[in-house]
């Protein structure tokens, strides 16, 4: 019988997010992502109030599109933002991520950015919470 995850979203999130302004210009975004291996990115006001998101898929379109000089977040992000609050479930995480076919998933408190889930958060999560001990070789 598998096993559920059980905790919230803050036990997987990583509290150490890259968040965007809305006004980051697309050549700072692209810089940003491929110096920091990023993925996505949380798009931000000016209160840490979720406003949306830019995935790699997004700057690719951009990209290939050729018109991204003078464009911002604000213009290729995606919304509304799919966001949680600390406290969701995690088995509901994990139903929110595979109904919305996603790969990031922003975590709030009270509205504002507090961390991020990630596939490489949720297999650490499974590693060390979830996945029986190994058996003693006493």
């Amino acid at each position: 019988m598998p096993r559920t995850m059980k905790g919230h979203a803050r036990n997987l999130m990583t509290e150490r997010v890259i968040a965007l302004e809305q006004g980051t210009p697309v050549i700072d975004m692209l810089q940003l992502f491929a110096s920091h291996h990023l993925s996505g990115a949380p798009v931000i006001d000016g209160g840490h109030h979720i406003v949306g998101f830019v995935s790699e898929t997004d700057l690719l379109g951009v990209l290939l599109r050729k018109e991204y000089a003078g464009m911002t977040a604000a213009d290729v992000m995606s919304t509304p933002p799919i966001c949680v609050d600390e406290f969701m479930p995690t088995d509901e995480v994990m139903t929110l991520l595979r109904a919305n076919r996603i790969h990031h998933l922003p975590v709030v408190r009270e509205g504002r950015l507090v961390g991020i889930i990630t596939p490489q958060d949720i297999l650490r999560y499974f590693v060390e919470s979830v996945m029986p001990l190994p058996p003693s070789t006493a």
